[in-house]
């Protein structure tokens, strides 16, 4: 398959990588269908984050389409259409029984296209996929859906909840960032807002790329300042099939 790999600071590479595979009973393995360049590759990709290490997948949001799962994995199946999380959660640690994804400590936390290859790519692998997907509705558009991955829980999440903000509160909105202090806890009850078109994505995914375009996509949403980019999203054309297994025959 091809992936956006990191080559050094600097320097990232679409290039071909071998096809991820099920490793623990928990995994998924998802087809890329949309995703998007983070404000936090950016930082991977200046050389400020050093434990991503040359030769890393990068990417850590997109919607997919579910082609193996491990035999432990009970809330997906091949041939689901499912929202990767920015964060991973083993679901049995101290911190993700308290919903704090964030700061996982049995083998979770932010690890896509961190310590484990990401979703800039045409598959992935998701490790403890139960708690670490999500599914989608049909008539959710991936493009939409695609932000609910990252930047919309960790606004909501840091900015609303932690705020306490209400309605018709005056609010200051600094760009420093929120971002690595996300927990993902609201993200099935975000879910529901696209589909009632709430919040309006279209208007922030700014620019939209085939997959392929991925060193181009980094250029643009690396030069904001010089493009306008708010949120560029990938995706398109199709680039294989999904292969759905046929179910075991009856007893």
């Amino acid at each position: 398959m091809k992936a956006a790999v990191f080559q050094g600071p600097g320097s990232i590479a679409w290039q071909d990588v071998p096809d991820p595979g099920v490793e623990d009973p928990g995994d998924a393995i998802a087809r890329v269908d949309v995703v998007t360049v983070c404000g936090t590759d950016l930082h991977i990709l200046k050389g400020d984050v050093p434990e991503v290490t040359p030769g890393r997948v990068l990417g850590h949001e997109a919607v997919g389409t579910v082609v193996e799962t491990g035999r432990d994995v009970r809330t997906v199946r091949p041939g689901d259409r499912v929202l990767v999380s920015c964060i991973t959660a083993c679901g049995r640690c101290r911190f993700c029984r308290e919903g704090r994804y964030g700061q996982c400590r049995g083998g979770g936390g932010w690890i896509l296209g961190h310590t484990v290859d990401g979703t800039q790519a045409e598959y992935v692998r998701v490790p403890f996929a139960d708690l670490s997907t999500h599914p989608l509705p049909s008539a959710v558009d991936g493009f939409d859906a695609v932000l609910l991955a990252d930047i919309f829980p960790t606004s909501y999440e840091v900015g609303v909840l932690n705020g306490l903000v209400r309605p018709a509160d005056t609010v200051v909105v600094v760009g420093a960032g929120p971002i690595g202090l996300v927990d993902t806890t609201s993200t099935p009850m975000l879910l529901h807002m696209p589909a009632a078109g709430r919040p309006p994505a279209k208007e922030l995914v700014t620019h939209r790329f085939e997959l392929g375009q991925m060193e181009e996509a980094y250029d643009v949403f690396g030069r904001a300042s010089d493009t306008g980019a708010l949120k560029v999203a990938l995706g398109g054309p199709q680039h294989t099939a999904v292969q759905v297994p046929d179910p075991p025959a009856a007893a």
